[in-house]
């Protein structure tokens, strides 16, 4: 079994905000999965409160999640070959993804506020990319 976190930053105005190489990463297991989810938590928040600095006024969504793969995977590009198998082949058509998903935190930065950010929506937004 393989572990992919993958990791969205978009301003909601403008699109995608991670370099190449953030969004999406494979783990032989599911600890070194889970600490880089939780470094890559702390990364999206500071770098969402440090935008929101230098641009008071804009909106960013943040989410991560780990997805526990049913089949090794040896890299990322077999990683999305997988997932979009799965999109495929499912009949959960409301949650595709189901109980590959093993943790998910997502924040909504609002320029007064920061909220949670619904799990279903980054779902579906990983959905629309996969496709």
């Amino acid at each position: 079994m393989s572990y992919v976190v993958i990791s969205s930053f978009e301003n909601t105005a403008s699109g995608d905000l991670q370099a190449e190489g953030e969004a999406v990463t494979v783990w032989p297991n599911e600890a070194a999965a889970r600490a880089h989810f939780d470094k890559r938590e702390r990364e999206l928040a500071a770098a969402a409160n440090a935008a929101r600095e230098v641009d008071s006024g804009a909106s960013f969504v943040t989410w991560l999640l780990i997805l526990g793969m049913p089949l090794e995977v040896g890299s990322v590009e077999e990683a999305l070959e997988d997932l979009e198998l799965v999109l495929e082949e499912t009949e959960a058509v409301d949650d595709p993804f189901g109980e590959l998903v093993l943790a998910y935190e997502g924040r909504a930065y609002a320029p007064d506020r920061v909220d949670e950010y619904p799990r279903k929506l980054a779902l579906e937004a990983l959905e629309a990319w996969l496709t």
